[in-house]
């Protein structure tokens, strides 16, 4: 967004937090940025305000925003399918219209009373159209099937810093197991580094041979023959591109317990609450070991109807995710709401 011109108030990494106990600590921190945005937001004239997810912290802003009647057009829907489902009706309240981009989340939020616009989920816009999804599947496919072939295994350990303490030695050690086992053939890894994680610093904690690339997933993908996933929108993309893959999970023991307390979902893996089916193996906590990840990668090299399961699974996957044109499409609507909102329709 700043690339693109925007005029930033508040840089969003000095909120970005994951867990529960996590984000008690960086309440005071988070409180008085929330203070300083309203501020702004009521000294300013602002004609349409456009939280995009991130509920726990937009939620406030929200509501402030709907009572100076600034008319709010919430983009990505909060996951109340999931977890907190109470939450709906006072969500309700604080905005004028919900983007959804998940496809069972339109009727979802349509039965509890909400406006709601169906975008198509964003990735769409480089995975679907044009994207060479069956070209790609062909060249991965010629890759696993023959051992001579050298295998390219991404690594995608997440952005957060929780989420690097807790999966980095994992990724490590099911990497160092991968290699071990496979004594005749050339493995190259491809570690992703998202926006704002030090190369460096990630290629010390890795710290066995592999490329570490800071390029988006669209251009990493392609390369790959598998992967292992960290949990959230990358496992999705990961899925839509049709990259072979484990899920992986892990947190701290009392973020890990009070999520089974409040989770409505069988899953957690975006892809397979989309499709309610086991579309990739989910590892949890414990069960989020070298050993079992390893074992579950060489599955995939050794099961060629597993594979082609899967890719018929990722095929549908895209087919429910929608359309490119997401951002287009939900820009004409924001611009239509104020104009309603202006109109008093």
């Amino acid at each position: 967004m700043k690339a693109a011109g925007v005029d930033l108030i508040q840089e969003y990494d000095e909120v970005s937090v994951m867990g529960f106990s996590e984000a008690i600590g960086a309440l005071p921190k988070i409180l008085k940025i929330r203070k300083n945005l309203v501020q702004f937001m009521e000294s300013e004239k602002i004609d349409l305000f456009i939280p995009i997810d991130f509920p726990g912290f937009n939620g406030g802003l929200a509501g402030k925003a709907h009572q100076a009647k600034i008319p709010v057009f919430w983009l990505v829907a909060p996951q109340h399918w999931a977890w907190g489902s109470w939450r709906t009706s006072g969500f309700k309240k604080r905005i004028s219209r919900l983007g959804t981009i998940l496809p069972f989340e339109e009727k979802y939020f349509q039965s509890r009373g909400l406006d709601v616009y169906p975008m198509g989920h964003p990735l769409m816009e480089d995975y679907g159209g044009d994207f060479s999804f069956e070209k790609q599947v062909s060249n991965r496919e010629k890759n696993l099937s023959h051992r001579s072939l050298p295998l390219t295994v991404g690594i995608f350990p997440g952005s957060r810093k929780q989420e690097l303490q807790h999966l980095l030695p994992v990724f490590k050690v099911t990497c160092q197991a991968l290699i071990g086992h496979l004594v005749d053939r050339e493995v190259k890894f491809i570690v992703s580094a998202a926006p704002g994680v030090d190369p460096i610093e990630l290629s010390e904690k890795f710290s066995i041979p592999a490329d570490i690339v800071q390029a988006p997933l669209l251009d990493i993908l392609p390369k790959l023959d598998m992967a292992l996933v960290c949990s959230g929108t990358a496992s999705l993309e990961v899925a839509l591109a049709g990259v072979p893959h484990e899920l992986v999970y892990k947190t701290g023991s009392f973020n890990h317990w009070l999520g089974k307390m409040l989770l409505q979902s069988d899953h957690i893996g975006l892809s397979n609450i989309i499709l309610k089916d086991d579309l990739v193996r989910e590892h949890l906590q414990a069960d989020a070991a070298p050993m079992p990840l390893a074992r579950d990668l060489l599955r995939w090299m050794a099961r060629p109807a597993e594979r082609e399961k899967f890719y018929k699974g990722a095929r549908k996957l895209r087919n429910q995710c929608g359309k490119p044109g997401v951002w287009e499409r939900t820009a004409r609507t924001a611009f239509e709401l104020m104009g309603e909102e202006k109109s008093g329709v």
